[in-house]
């Protein structure tokens, strides 16, 4: 690690020495813990889907283009912001009291006297990247550094990935948990010798950056279903939900600070799988949430054929693959499944004229249509009617037929009256006397409009 870092601040007369009575002594506990804690490091490249990364990009570039430094006399009590970078400040040798570490300047810092660890705090907003580098300007410092939790503790909260190197800087990616970690700093010349030839001119220099690497959690949606022109949910905080049916886009917002969001879409068909994905600030693409759109629109009402009282099966056509009921009241005559196309047949029994039919259908989520209400159709006519004894005296016909039927006189084709017949089928037609001989028919007309047979009857004498 050989960089010259070449930036005099002698004219700022503020590095006066704070190295008598010893405050600046690292403790042997803290250099043995270092020790440990770097034996267990064992170090290995850093992965190609991390080096390749952009920020870790951005971070070397950092690294090689920070401000040459030169350090005339020892740190002082009070570390200095120079904007671009800082100074480190001693007395920094224990957890305790650790110098701040910012993700947007780098430190410098002397290695003095023999055996100084200098430690650094440093803060991870989120859970993410984070890459620490490190180099000197003098081949007297051999620079080891490491981050790590408070009292060198060991947790999965900050994982070692790997290092990337050349002879001038070296990097340190870890991955971490939101939290407050440390940066230890010393000279690896105190492992190996009992002296060290570091002077006030020989600096090192530490930098960090940060990158959210972590995806946001799978987004959690609300039902969705085929009246719906909206899908809800939550995801990440001011994260990006996208929604899509297939490989088609047909949605996107923004979530809001608590996570909750609303993302307009056209209704979608029944049945349909939608997948929704939240996108970070970073890139950060979460797995997706899917959910089949629920159909909660019932089929529209049937179209029924003419049902008569002949027929022994009901026809039309409904929503394809709907579960057709055809009821008389409160009892089910049949239940049948449409075909594919939608079309009916539904058997029944023969039903009285004048019945009262409802015909509904039912799709495979349950919802059900509204009825199509249909009356029998009488298409039987009546039977012919029985006709009494008629003579050229008589100024009605009598009989029975039909109930509640029309009964009609001819004589030939001249109508000589008609009468309705009563409940129980009895009729009396009024007429103008007949000769005898004549031949009179009489038929019976029901209410669909169906007329009997005719009944003949020759006029007798009285």
């Amino acid at each position: 690690m050989g960089k010259k870092l070449l930036f005099t601040i002698t004219s700022l007369g503020l590095m006066a020495s704070l190295m008598v009575n010893g405050v600046a002594q690292a403790e042997t506990g803290a250099t043995e813990n270092f020790s440990r804690s770097l034996e267990k490091q064992i170090e290995k490249q850093l992965p190609k889907n991390i080096g390749g990364l952009q920020a870790v990009t951005q971070f070397e570039a950092m690294l090689k283009n920070a401000p040459a430094v030169k350090i005339e006399g020892s740190v002082k009590a009070s570390s200095i912001d120079y904007g671009e970078y800082a100074i480190e400040q001693e007395y920094n040798d224990d957890f305790g009291y650790a110098d701040s570490l910012s993700f947007d300047k780098p430190i410098y810092g002397q290695l003095l006297p023999y055996d100084d660890i200098d430690f650094y705090k440093i803060t991870v907003p989120r859970d993410g990247l984070l890459l620490v580098g490190g180099e000197s300007n003098t081949y007297a410092i051999d620079l080891l550094f490491l981050a790590t939790e408070k009292d060198f503790v060991e947790s999965s909260k900050l994982v070692y990935l790997g290092t990337e190197y050349d002879e001038y800087m070296e990097i340190q990616a870890y991955q971490a948990k939101a939290g407050t970690y440390y940066v230890a700093a010393t000279d690896y010349d105190y492992f190996d010798y009992a002296w060290d030839d570091n002077t006030e001119e020989d600096i090192y220099m530490l930098a960090a950056a940060f990158s959210d690497n972590v995806a946001p959690g799978k987004p959690t949606v609300n039902k969705v279903d085929n009246n719906d022109v909206a899908v809800t949910g939550k995801a990440e905080a001011n994260s990006t939900v996208t929604v899509k049916n297939g490989t088609t886009v047909i949605g996107s917002a923004k979530a809001s600070s608590t996570g909750v969001f609303s993302v307009k879409v056209a209704v979608q068909k029944a049945g349909s799988t939608l997948a929704a994905t939240a996108k970070d600030s970073s890139g950060n693409i979460s797995a997706a949430t899917t959910t089949k759109v629920v159909d909660v629109v019932a089929p529209g009402k049937p179209t029924v054929n003419k049902v008569d009282n002949n027929d022994v099966v009901v026809t039309g056509k409904a929503e394809a693959n709907s579960t057709i009921t055809v009821k008389k009241g409160t009892t089910i005559l049949s239940s049948i499944k449409a075909s594919s196309t939608g079309t009916f047949l539904a058997k029944i029994a023969v039903q009285k004229a004048g019945t009262a039919l409802a015909v509904t259908a039912k799709d495979s989520a349950g919802n059900i249509s509204a009825a199509t209400a249909i009356t029998v159709a009488d298409v039987i006519a009546p039977a012919k009617p029985v006709v009494n004894k008629v003579d050229s005296n008589d100024l009605k016909v009598t009989g029975k037929a039909e109930a509640n039927s029309t009964v009609a006189v001819k004589n030939g084709t001249t109508l000589l009256g008609y009468a309705k017949a009563s409940s129980t089928g009895y009729y009396s037609v009024p007429i103008k006397a007949q000769k005898r001989g004549v031949t009179i028919t009489v038929t019976a007309k029901d209410k669909a409009g169906n007329i009997s047979a005719k009944a003949s009857l020759v006029v007798v004498s009285p």
